[in-house]
């Protein structure tokens, strides 16, 4: 017989996922900063899968996270967390939370580094705000750095 707790032992091990995989303080932080923000319109708040994601920006082996608000819903306010020029995107990196802006992100190695590509809107490049535009970032000496400043 599988008792509670031994049932959800058991289903990490089958999913592949482990207790210490548990997302941060600073990540819970921005979801219920989020949710609360939902309950004083008088919604109920969701944070899909993946609105959450455990990654090494710093490069040091250790997972940092980003918050993806493009994640999040709240019932009564559709537009409460992103507009036309997108959502805030968090990025917790040695334990600083630093809030990027965009409608979406991804991230890709390069040259040893990692690197995070994010949809901004388009007049961040001296154009329209339906004009695709990317920003490019990596985490070095306890900073983003790119071209320009980010957000």
């Amino acid at each position: 017989m599988v008792r509670n707790g031994s049932f959800a032992i058991l289903l990490l091990a089958v999913v592949g996922a482990s207790p210490a995989a548990a997302e941060s303080p600073a990540a819970r932080e921005v979801v219920e900063a989020a949710r609360s923000e939902c309950t004083k319109e008088k919604g109920q708040f969701d944070a899909s899968p993946g609105s959450i994601t455990p990654i090494d920006l710093s490069g040091d082996g250790t997972p940092d996270e980003i918050v993806d608000a493009t994640k999040f819903a709240c019932s009564t306010a559709v537009s409460l967390y992103c507009g036309t020029g997108g959502c805030p995107i968090t990025a917790i990196v040695d334990g600083k939370s630093i809030e990027l802006f965009g409608r979406g992100w991804m991230a890709m190695d390069w040259a040893g580094s990692k690197i995070l590509l994010l949809d901004i809107h388009g007049s961040r490049c001296g154009a329209n705000g339906t004009t695709r535009c990317f920003e490019a970032v990596t985490w070095s000496e306890g900073a983003f750095r790119s071209v320009a400043p980010a957000n």
